[in-house]
């Protein structure tokens, strides 16, 4: 109960001394006491349980109505949030009842169970949210507004292949050299997912790990002489013509799957890891110029002749524009191809015969391995 009594506290806290005088129990949807919106995450159709909780004991059985919204609720909080969820596809959902007792004497509800019973219509890419409401209750306790509408979005688990680089291989992306897409960019994008087997000693030199760029222009990697080896850092990004480094506050383990983002704005740079900021630093204004042949251009997993990083790779993307919060959480695990100003996606689940694995984008970007690596089965994305 100790949750409820702080979420109690914290209600008292926002309002003045008047309004605490009147303040009155209230019922809300468990779970919600920090945000409306909570995620239920599944490889295949399951359900999960859905309760309502009291900031104070019922004296008596209190019944709380409950319904399922619809896409026009979806698009306010959509609007108010700046996602893009959608309703998941017409029976593929249910929630098997529509009403929930609080039995007198206690604070939480019996619970009602919401599943998706049916993935085969859902779409690789979409997000989907499912808004549940409480409409109404018999018992004395008002429901609290501001929890009155609680936002299921449902995460599919997507299972595919990686890359394991071993610290022995790199793959090179020559297209950067030549395309005039890159050669002014006033704003830039790199995300990738990384699972690293092991860093460099902390008395190796420089100790660097590299995960995606050109060396000496716009290259996202692990370590350096003066950083810790499990230390992100976007090191450097020249930016008209002045070099900027940003390094990130984490520091990373091994064996374990991470989504880290470096972003340009125009005006900042960022890293972002798992879809949340770890650090931003002002720089710029100016643009990029990725049109560089310096030590072969591009890479995934090396730079410099060497520097490699021994670990597995998937899902890499590189973006003409500055990324959004709510983009880099909605899409760690897979964006369409033909989303606006995705430049280059490479998935590293598959090769073509010749050995590249495919720009996704269809822009020609692919990426040709030098040296040898293994594959990974069953990674589990968002795992």
């Amino acid at each position: 109960m100790k949750k409820i009594f702080g979420f109690f506290l914290t209600m008292m806290l926002l309002v003045s001394c008047q309004e605490v005088a009147d303040f009155k129990d209230v019922i809300y949807f468990t779970g919600t006491e920090d945000s409306p919106r909570i995620t239920f995450t599944i490889e295949e159709p399951r359900d999960m349980g859905i309760t309502v909780t009291a900031t104070n004991k019922v004296t008596t059985d209190t019944r709380v109505l409950l319904e399922v919204g619809d896409q026009q609720m979806l698009d306010a909080y959509n609007a108010q949030t700046g996602k893009k969820y959608v309703m998941p596809p017409a029976g593929s959902f249910n929630l098997d009842k529509n009403e929930t007792i609080i039995k007198a004497g206690n604070y939480v509800s019996e619970s009602v169970r919401f599943g998706v019973t049916s993935l085969d219509d859902f779409v690789e890419g979409t997000n989907y949210c499912v808004p549940l409401v409480i409409t109404g209750t018999d018992g004395d306790m008002p429901v609290l507004d501001a929890s009155r509408i609680m936002y299921v979005v449902i995460n599919r688990t997507i299972i595919s292949k990686a890359v394991d680089l071993h610290g022995r291989c790199g793959f090179n992306v020559p297209q950067f050299i030549t395309d005039p897409r890159v050669s002014a960019l006033s704003q830039a994008t790199m995300e990738i997912r990384v699972r690293v087997n092991s860093f460099p000693s902390e008395s190796a030199n420089p100790g660097i790990s590299s995960l995606m760029g050109i060396e000496e222009n716009f290259l996202f990697r692990f370590g350096d002489i003066s950083i810790e080896k499990n230390q992100l850092q976007l090191a450097p990004a020249v930016i008209g013509g002045k070099k900027y480094f940003t390094t990130g506050e984490t520091r990373y383990t091994t064996g374990k799957w991470h989504q880290v983002v470096c972003v340009y704005d125009g005006s900042s740079t960022s890293i972002y890891v798992d879809g949340k900021l770890d650090v931003k630093f002002s720089a710029g204004p100016g643009t990029i110029n990725l049109n560089d042949d310096y030590f072969d251009g591009f890479w995934f997993g090396q730079s410099c002749g060497g520097r490699y990083l021994d670990g597995a790779i998937s899902e890499a993307r590189f973006w003409t524009r500055a990324l959004t919060l709510n983009e880099i959480q909605d899409n760690a695990c897979y964006v369409d191809p033909k989303t606006p100003g995705l430049l280059a996606y490479w998935r590293f689940n598959a090769v073509q015969e010749d050995g590249r694995v495919l720009d996704e984008t269809g822009n020609g970007f692919d990426a040709i391995p030098h040296g040898s690596y293994t594959w990974i089965e069953n990674v589990k994305c968002p795992y």
